[in-house]
């Protein structure tokens, strides 16, 4: 019974405490997006893995440079006071960015999705190669970045031949 009690304060004690991160949600059109290239705090998140970067779509890396751009501290969320993260999430049409802030406004880390996106030349070759007669259906890629590491990139691309299909991962 004592540990029946016990759990039932703990448990009623948990409420009480106040989530660690705050959320803030930014939706976006292509017509909006246009930021000034003056000093951006969030670079080293823009140049995570410059060999991918370079080939992505213009969508992808419009998208990037709003979240990169972004001050939290104009935010009503925000308090000078708290050292806590916060989630934001950016939105263009079916194209996403959650990214994680850091009271200083540096992104830790994001995940990212984008849909019916262009596909780098070296995997489009690389895929003509491997499934000759079969074209390019549908592609997305996601993208997940750290602050400690390099970003890791996964396209799935739909490949159709008549009536059949297949989902490749790379």
């Amino acid at each position: 019974m004592k540990k029946f009690l016990l759990g039932l304060c703990i448990l009623g004690l948990t409420n009480l405490i106040s989530a660690q991160n705050d959320l803030a949600m930014a939706t976006a059109n292509d017509s909006d997006i246009t930021i000034k290239t003056s000093k951006i705090k969030n670079e080293s998140y823009l140049m995570s893995n410059t060999n991918e970067t370079k080939q992505l779509a213009v969508r992808i890396k419009k998208l990037q440079k709003i979240a990169a751009a972004y001050d939290i501290s104009k935010e009503s969320i925000y308090s000078k006071k708290k050292s806590i993260t916060y989630d934001v999430v950016f939105e263009a049409s079916k194209n996403y960015i959650k990214a994680v802030y850091d009271h200083n406004g540096v992104i830790i880390n994001s995940e990212e999705y984008y849909e019916d996106v262009r596909i780098p030349y070296v995997l489009t070759s690389q895929l003509a190669k491997d499934y000759p007669g079969w074209s390019f259906d549908k592609s997305n890629c996601k993208i997940f970045y750290s602050k400690e590491g390099a970003s890791k990139f996964t396209y799935k691309i739909v490949l159709k031949k008549g009536n059949k299909s297949k989902l490749i991962t790379r």
